[in-house]
Protein backbone atom coordinates (compact mmCIF):
# COMPACT_ATOMS: atom_id res chain seq x y z
CA UNK A 1 0.00 0.00 0.00
CA UNK A 2 1.25 3.47 -0.88
CA UNK A 3 0.32 5.79 1.96
CA UNK A 4 1.25 9.01 0.14
CA UNK A 5 3.50 11.98 0.94
CA UNK A 6 1.20 14.59 2.40
CA UNK A 7 1.71 13.80 6.08
CA UNK A 8 5.49 13.73 5.94
CA UNK A 9 5.85 17.22 4.43
CA UNK A 10 4.45 18.75 7.63
CA UNK A 11 7.75 18.44 9.53
CA UNK A 12 9.46 21.83 10.15
CA UNK A 13 12.63 22.59 8.24
CA UNK A 14 15.83 22.22 10.24
CA UNK A 15 19.53 22.44 9.50
CA UNK A 16 19.77 19.09 11.30
CA UNK A 17 17.65 17.35 8.66
CA UNK A 18 18.66 16.30 5.17
CA UNK A 19 17.32 18.80 2.65
CA UNK A 20 17.60 20.08 -0.88
CA UNK A 21 19.49 23.32 -1.37
CA UNK A 22 16.56 24.97 -3.14
CA UNK A 23 13.36 24.23 -5.04
CA UNK A 24 15.15 24.11 -8.39
CA UNK A 25 17.58 21.44 -7.15
CA UNK A 26 14.70 19.41 -5.75
CA UNK A 27 12.72 19.63 -8.98
CA UNK A 28 15.73 18.64 -11.08
CA UNK A 29 16.54 15.68 -8.85
CA UNK A 30 12.98 14.33 -8.90
CA UNK A 31 12.78 14.63 -12.68
CA UNK A 32 15.98 12.58 -13.02
CA UNK A 33 14.74 10.17 -10.35
CA UNK A 34 11.49 9.54 -12.21
CA UNK A 35 13.40 8.97 -15.46
CA UNK A 36 15.77 6.46 -13.85
CA UNK A 37 13.04 4.65 -11.92
CA UNK A 38 11.02 4.17 -15.12
CA UNK A 39 13.81 1.90 -16.38
CA UNK A 40 13.36 -0.55 -13.49
CA UNK A 41 10.94 -3.48 -13.47
CA UNK A 42 7.53 -2.27 -12.23
CA UNK A 43 7.35 -2.69 -8.44
CA UNK A 44 4.74 -5.06 -7.04
CA UNK A 45 4.14 -2.62 -4.21
CA UNK A 46 5.18 0.79 -2.85
CA UNK A 47 5.03 1.70 0.84
CA UNK A 48 5.82 4.81 2.87
CA UNK A 49 6.64 3.31 6.27
CA UNK A 50 6.65 5.53 9.38
CA UNK A 51 9.57 5.23 11.82
CA UNK A 52 10.72 7.29 14.79
CA UNK A 53 13.09 9.24 12.50
CA UNK A 54 10.85 9.76 9.49
CA UNK A 55 8.90 8.06 6.74
CA UNK A 56 10.82 5.55 4.64
CA UNK A 57 9.94 4.75 1.02
CA UNK A 58 10.20 1.03 0.23
CA UNK A 59 9.58 -0.62 -3.14
CA UNK A 60 8.73 -4.32 -3.33
CA UNK A 61 9.73 -6.30 -6.42
CA UNK A 62 8.87 -9.92 -7.13
CA UNK A 63 6.65 -12.40 -5.33
CA UNK A 64 8.95 -15.32 -4.47
CA UNK A 65 8.58 -17.06 -1.14
CA UNK A 66 11.34 -17.36 1.44
CA UNK A 67 13.56 -14.74 3.07
CA UNK A 68 13.69 -11.60 0.91
CA UNK A 69 16.57 -9.43 -0.16
CA UNK A 70 16.55 -5.94 1.40
CA UNK A 71 18.60 -3.50 -0.69
CA UNK A 72 20.40 -0.45 0.72
CA UNK A 73 22.05 1.82 -1.88
CA UNK A 74 25.11 3.99 -1.51
CA UNK A 75 24.77 7.69 -0.85
CA UNK A 76 22.86 9.45 -3.61
CA UNK A 77 22.34 6.19 -5.50
CA UNK A 78 18.67 5.60 -4.63
CA UNK A 79 16.78 2.49 -5.71
CA UNK A 80 17.79 3.30 -9.30
CA UNK A 81 21.29 2.09 -8.40
CA UNK A 82 19.99 -1.49 -8.60
CA UNK A 83 18.91 -1.26 -12.25
CA UNK A 84 21.61 -3.77 -13.35
CA UNK A 85 20.59 -6.27 -10.66
CA UNK A 86 16.85 -6.26 -10.02
CA UNK A 87 15.71 -8.30 -13.02
CA UNK A 88 17.98 -11.22 -12.08
CA UNK A 89 17.30 -11.09 -8.36
CA UNK A 90 13.52 -10.90 -8.64
CA UNK A 91 13.41 -14.14 -10.64
CA UNK A 92 14.28 -16.01 -7.43
CA UNK A 93 13.65 -13.58 -4.57
CA UNK A 94 11.20 -11.03 -3.31
CA UNK A 95 13.21 -7.82 -3.10
CA UNK A 96 12.59 -4.78 -0.89
CA UNK A 97 14.47 -1.68 -2.08
CA UNK A 98 14.86 0.93 0.66
CA UNK A 99 15.37 4.67 0.12
CA UNK A 100 17.54 5.60 3.15
CA UNK A 101 16.49 8.34 5.52
CA UNK A 102 18.56 11.51 5.40
CA UNK A 103 19.49 11.07 1.74
CA UNK A 104 18.07 12.46 -1.48
CA UNK A 105 14.93 10.62 -2.53
CA UNK A 106 11.29 10.15 -1.62
CA UNK A 107 11.89 9.21 2.03
CA UNK A 108 11.25 12.08 4.45
CA UNK A 109 13.39 12.60 7.56
CA UNK A 110 11.66 14.46 10.40
CA UNK A 111 14.07 13.89 13.31
CA UNK A 112 17.86 14.41 13.39
CA UNK A 113 19.99 11.31 12.90
CA UNK A 114 23.05 11.94 15.06
CA UNK A 115 24.67 8.55 15.71
CA UNK A 116 25.20 5.08 14.29
CA UNK A 117 22.68 3.88 16.87
CA UNK A 118 20.11 6.22 15.30
CA UNK A 119 20.90 4.85 11.85
CA UNK A 120 20.50 1.27 13.00
CA UNK A 121 17.34 2.17 14.92
CA UNK A 122 15.28 3.44 11.99
CA UNK A 123 16.36 0.56 9.76
CA UNK A 124 15.66 -2.02 12.47
CA UNK A 125 12.25 -0.46 13.04
CA UNK A 126 11.55 -0.60 9.30
CA UNK A 127 12.49 -4.28 9.09
CA UNK A 128 10.20 -5.01 12.02
CA UNK A 129 7.30 -3.24 10.30
CA UNK A 130 7.90 -5.12 7.04
CA UNK A 131 7.67 -8.31 9.14
CA UNK A 132 9.82 -10.33 6.78
CA UNK A 133 11.60 -12.31 9.46
CA UNK A 134 15.40 -12.45 9.12
CA UNK A 135 16.18 -10.87 5.74
CA UNK A 136 19.21 -10.98 3.49
CA UNK A 137 20.59 -7.43 3.67
CA UNK A 138 22.38 -6.29 0.52
CA UNK A 139 24.26 -2.99 0.74
CA UNK A 140 26.46 -1.01 -1.61
CA UNK A 141 29.05 1.50 -0.35
CA UNK A 142 27.55 3.37 2.63
CA UNK A 143 24.50 1.12 2.32
CA UNK A 144 26.79 -1.79 3.24
CA UNK A 145 27.88 0.11 6.34
CA UNK A 146 24.23 0.72 7.27
CA UNK A 147 23.38 -2.97 6.87
CA UNK A 148 26.34 -3.87 9.08
CA UNK A 149 25.17 -1.50 11.83
CA UNK A 150 21.85 -3.33 12.07
CA UNK A 151 23.52 -6.74 12.06
CA UNK A 152 25.86 -5.66 14.88
CA UNK A 153 22.98 -4.47 17.07
CA UNK A 154 20.07 -6.71 16.05
CA UNK A 155 21.46 -9.85 14.40
CA UNK A 156 18.04 -11.47 14.57
CA UNK A 157 16.95 -9.08 11.80
CA UNK A 158 19.58 -10.32 9.34
CA UNK A 159 19.81 -13.74 7.71
CA UNK A 160 23.00 -12.58 6.00
CA UNK A 161 24.97 -9.55 4.80
CA UNK A 162 26.04 -9.05 1.18
CA UNK A 163 28.49 -6.14 1.18
CA UNK A 164 29.21 -4.72 -2.28
CA UNK A 165 32.18 -2.35 -2.28
CA UNK A 166 31.53 -1.50 1.39
CA UNK A 167 32.61 1.88 2.71
CA UNK A 168 34.07 2.02 6.23
CA UNK A 169 33.24 -1.61 7.08
CA UNK A 170 36.29 -3.77 6.37
CA UNK A 171 38.90 -1.11 5.68
CA UNK A 172 39.42 2.61 6.08
CA UNK A 173 38.64 4.93 3.21
CA UNK A 174 41.65 6.16 1.27
CA UNK A 175 42.85 9.72 1.99
CA UNK A 176 42.24 10.67 -1.65
CA UNK A 177 38.58 9.79 -1.26
CA UNK A 178 38.22 12.30 1.58
CA UNK A 179 39.62 15.06 -0.64
CA UNK A 180 37.47 14.04 -3.61
CA UNK A 181 34.40 13.84 -1.38
CA UNK A 182 34.89 17.45 -0.28
CA UNK A 183 34.77 18.48 -3.94
CA UNK A 184 31.30 16.97 -4.43
CA UNK A 185 29.46 19.09 -1.86
CA UNK A 186 26.66 21.49 -2.87
CA UNK A 187 27.77 24.97 -3.87
CA UNK A 188 30.80 24.01 -5.91
CA UNK A 189 30.68 24.21 -9.73
CA UNK A 190 29.00 21.22 -11.34
CA UNK A 191 31.95 20.36 -13.64
CA UNK A 192 34.18 20.08 -10.57
CA UNK A 193 31.65 17.90 -8.75
CA UNK A 194 31.30 15.67 -11.79
CA UNK A 195 35.07 15.19 -12.10
CA UNK A 196 35.35 14.36 -8.40
CA UNK A 197 32.47 11.88 -8.51
CA UNK A 198 33.82 10.30 -11.69
CA UNK A 199 37.17 9.79 -9.95
CA UNK A 200 35.50 8.24 -6.89
CA UNK A 201 33.33 5.88 -8.90
CA UNK A 202 36.14 5.08 -11.31
CA UNK A 203 33.91 3.90 -14.13
CA UNK A 204 33.62 4.60 -17.83
CA UNK A 205 31.57 7.29 -19.53
CA UNK A 206 28.73 4.97 -20.53
CA UNK A 207 27.84 4.11 -16.93
CA UNK A 208 28.69 7.45 -15.34
CA UNK A 209 26.81 9.51 -17.93
CA UNK A 210 23.76 7.25 -17.85
CA UNK A 211 20.58 7.77 -15.81
CA UNK A 212 22.09 6.51 -12.53
CA UNK A 213 25.21 8.63 -12.87
CA UNK A 214 23.23 11.79 -13.68
CA UNK A 215 20.99 11.14 -10.67
CA UNK A 216 23.99 10.71 -8.36
CA UNK A 217 25.52 13.97 -9.57
CA UNK A 218 22.22 15.78 -8.96
CA UNK A 219 22.00 14.33 -5.45
CA UNK A 220 25.55 15.39 -4.59
CA UNK A 221 25.08 18.90 -5.90
CA UNK A 222 21.56 19.62 -4.72
CA UNK A 223 21.04 17.77 -1.43
CA UNK A 224 22.66 18.34 1.96
CA UNK A 225 23.02 15.04 3.80
CA UNK A 226 23.66 15.70 7.51
CA UNK A 227 23.77 12.13 8.80
CA UNK A 228 26.97 11.28 10.70
CA UNK A 229 29.91 9.99 8.68
CA UNK A 230 30.26 6.21 8.90
CA UNK A 231 32.77 5.01 11.50
CA UNK A 232 34.85 1.88 10.92
CA UNK A 233 33.74 -1.02 13.15
CA UNK A 234 36.37 -2.15 15.61
CA UNK A 235 38.14 -5.51 15.41
CA UNK A 236 36.14 -6.62 18.44
CA UNK A 237 32.84 -5.70 16.78
CA UNK A 238 33.66 -7.63 13.60
CA UNK A 239 34.82 -10.67 15.58
CA UNK A 240 31.46 -10.68 17.33
CA UNK A 241 29.42 -10.47 14.12
CA UNK A 242 27.63 -13.83 13.90
CA UNK A 243 25.77 -13.12 10.66
CA UNK A 244 27.12 -14.80 7.48
CA UNK A 245 28.89 -12.24 5.28
CA UNK A 246 29.58 -12.04 1.55
CA UNK A 247 32.07 -9.29 0.68
CA UNK A 248 32.47 -8.31 -2.99
CA UNK A 249 35.34 -5.86 -3.53
CA UNK A 250 36.54 -3.99 -6.60
CA UNK A 251 40.16 -4.75 -7.41
CA UNK A 252 40.81 -1.18 -8.60
CA UNK A 253 38.54 0.55 -6.08
CA UNK A 254 39.62 4.05 -5.09
CA UNK A 255 37.43 3.91 -2.00
CA UNK A 256 39.59 1.47 -0.04
CA UNK A 257 42.45 -1.00 -0.46
CA UNK A 258 40.54 -4.12 -1.55
CA UNK A 259 43.29 -6.57 -0.66
CA UNK A 260 43.87 -5.08 2.76
CA UNK A 261 40.10 -5.06 3.38
CA UNK A 262 39.85 -8.72 2.33
CA UNK A 263 42.73 -9.64 4.63
CA UNK A 264 41.09 -7.91 7.61
CA UNK A 265 37.77 -9.58 6.82
CA UNK A 266 39.39 -13.03 6.74
CA UNK A 267 41.15 -12.39 10.03
CA UNK A 268 38.08 -11.16 11.91
CA UNK A 269 34.78 -12.35 10.48
CA UNK A 270 33.76 -15.82 11.68
CA UNK A 271 31.49 -16.66 8.71
CA UNK A 272 32.80 -15.07 5.51
CA UNK A 273 32.90 -15.44 1.74
CA UNK A 274 35.02 -12.79 0.06
CA UNK A 275 35.91 -12.10 -3.56
CA UNK A 276 37.98 -9.39 -5.23
CA UNK A 277 36.71 -8.65 -8.73
CA UNK A 278 39.70 -7.60 -10.81
CA UNK A 279 39.04 -4.65 -13.07
CA UNK A 280 36.11 -3.37 -11.01
CA UNK A 281 35.94 -0.03 -9.26
CA UNK A 282 33.44 1.30 -6.75
CA UNK A 283 30.54 0.86 -9.20
CA UNK A 284 31.00 -2.92 -9.01
CA UNK A 285 27.31 -3.84 -9.23
CA UNK A 286 26.97 -1.83 -12.45
CA UNK A 287 30.30 -2.72 -14.05
CA UNK A 288 30.07 -6.47 -13.43
CA UNK A 289 26.35 -7.13 -12.81
CA UNK A 290 26.44 -10.78 -13.84
CA UNK A 291 29.16 -11.52 -11.28
CA UNK A 292 27.36 -9.64 -8.51
CA UNK A 293 23.95 -11.09 -9.33
CA UNK A 294 25.19 -14.69 -9.35
CA UNK A 295 27.32 -14.32 -6.23
CA UNK A 296 24.51 -12.79 -4.17
CA UNK A 297 21.95 -15.39 -5.26
CA UNK A 298 24.30 -18.34 -4.75
CA UNK A 299 25.30 -17.04 -1.31
CA UNK A 300 21.77 -16.40 -0.07
CA UNK A 301 20.50 -19.69 -1.48
CA UNK A 302 23.25 -21.53 0.38
CA UNK A 303 22.36 -19.74 3.63
CA UNK A 304 18.70 -20.70 3.29
CA UNK A 305 19.54 -24.34 2.59
CA UNK A 306 21.42 -24.61 5.87
CA UNK A 307 19.02 -22.52 7.99
CA UNK A 308 17.04 -24.45 10.61
CA UNK A 309 13.39 -25.01 9.72
CA UNK A 310 10.49 -23.65 11.77
CA UNK A 311 10.09 -25.23 15.17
Amino acid sequence: MHTGRAAVHAAPMSTQLGRFTDAEAESRFHALYDTAMALLPPPAGTDDVPTAFGTVRVYRFGTATGPPLVLLPGRGGTTALWLPNLAAWTLRRTVYAVEPLGDAGPSRQDRPIRTADDQASWLGELLGTLDTGPAHLVGQSVGAWLATQVALRAPERAASLSLIEPTQVLGRIRPGLVVAGLLTIPGLPEPLRRRALRWIVGTGDELFDGPIGRLTVAAAGGFRNVTPPPALPSDEQLRGLRVPVLALLGGRSRTHDARRSARRARELLPDLRVAIVDGAGHALNGEFPDVVNERVLDFTDAIDRTAPGPG
